[in-house]
C-alpha cells in the first residue's frame, strides 16, 4: 500500500512538459539519485546507484525518448542504453550522469530484466547564486521519484560527525506566491494525504518559506540514525498562489490557495 501511494503521488506531481508520463521508480531494491558535486574547477553531474537489498541486482539504464503531437506523446525508438551495472548489497555506484538529448527525454530502469519505472533525465546545473563554498553536493530531484522544485545543497552525501546543514535555494523570478518545506527525519510513506503546511507553520517554526524575497534558507539537516543503511530523511513541500472568488455581488476578492504538494527522500549514506 506504501508503493502505490507513492507511485499516485508521483504521477500527480509531474512537470507539465511530461503531465501524460508516469515518472517514478517503484522497486524496494535500489535508489537512483542524481547530484552535482562542486569540485575545485567545475561542477560534476553524477548518477548515484545504491542496491539496498540483500541480493545482488542487475540494473540496466535506457533512454526512453518522446515527441510531442499534439496533446499527446509518442515513443521515438533509440535501442540506447546508458548504463547496465551489477550492483553487490550495499554497494554505492556513482556514474557519469548522460547527457540530455532531447525536451523529451527519460530514463527507462530495468531491475533484472523487468521495467521498474522511469525517471526525467535532467542535465541543468543549479544556478551559480545557489552554490556555495560551503556546500559540496546539489539536487533538484530525490531518490526514485521527481523534482524538487527548489535545490538542495548538502554538506556530504554520507553521515558525518556532530551537526549537518541542508541550503535550500529557488531561482530568480520564482512563479509562485511562495513555498513551504517541512523537512523530518525518516522515510514518511503512510499518509496519503500531504498535511496543510501555511497553517502548521503558525505553530511549527521548522517549517520554511521559500519566495522571491527570501530565495535561500539554510537549515540543520536532521538527526538519522548511524547504523541505518542508507538513512532517508523527508522533504514535504507545499506550493501558494494567488487567486480570487466572487461573492454574491460578483464582485472579485483576492484569495491564497494551495497550488499543491509533494513528498520527496533524500538518502544519506553510511561512510564508505
Amino acid at each position: 500500500m506504501r508503493h502505490f501511494l507513492l507511485v499516485i503521488l508521483l504521477v500527480l506531481q509531474l512537470p507539465a512538459r511530461a503531465s501524460q508520463i508516469a515518472v517514478g521508480i517503484w522497486s524496494k531494491n535500489f535508489l537512483a539519485w542524481d547530484v552535482w558535486e562542486q569540485q575545485p574547477s567545475r561542477l560534476m553531474h553524477q548518477m548515484l546507484l545504491y542496491n539496498k537489498a540483500s541480493h545482488e541486482v542487475a540494473l540496466e539504464v535506457r533512454l526512453l525518448r518522446f515527441r510531442e503531437v499534439n496533446t499527446q506523446f509518442e515513443t521515438v525508438p533509440t535501442s540506447k542504453v546508458l548504463f547496465r551495472v551489477k550492483l553487490q548489497p550495499g554497494q554505492l555506484q556513482q556514474l557519469k550522469y548522460p547527457k540530455q538529448g532531447t525536451g523529451h527525454d527519460y530514463m527507462e530502469f530495468f531491475e533484472n530484466g523487468q521495467r521498474v519505472g522511469v525517471q526525467e533525465l535532467n542535465g541543468t546545473p543549479p544556478p551559480a547564486a545557489a552554490v556555495q563554498p560551503d556546500f559540496r553536493f546539489y539536487s533538484a530531484s530525490s531518490a526514485n521519484s521527481g523534482q524538487l522544485g527548489y535545490w538542495l545543497a548538502l554538506e556530504s552525501l554520507y553521515q558525518q560527525p556532530g551537526a549537518a546543514r541542508l541550503a535550500l535555494f529557488i531561482p530568480k523570478g520564482y512563479d509562485e506566491e511562495y513555498q513551504l518545506v517541512r523537512i523530518t527525519a525518516g522515510q514518511d510513506t503512510l499518509g496519503s494525504h500531504l498535511p496543510n503546511l501555511d497553517s502548521l507553520r503558525v505553530i511549527d517554526a521548522s517549517i520554511i518559506r521559500l519566495d522571491n524575497q527570501n530565495r535561500r534558507a539554510v537549515v540543520p539537516r536532521p538527526a538519522l540514525p548511524v547504523s541505518a543503511a542508507p538513512a532517508l530523511f523527508t522533504l514535504e513541500t507545499q506550493y501558494m498562489s494567488n487567486s480570487y472568488y466572487y461573492d454574491e455581488q460578483k464582485v472579485r476578492h483576492p484569495r491564497l490557495e494551495s497550488g499543491g504538494g509533494a513528498r520527496r527522500f533524500i538518502p544519506v549514506f553510511a561512510r564508505p
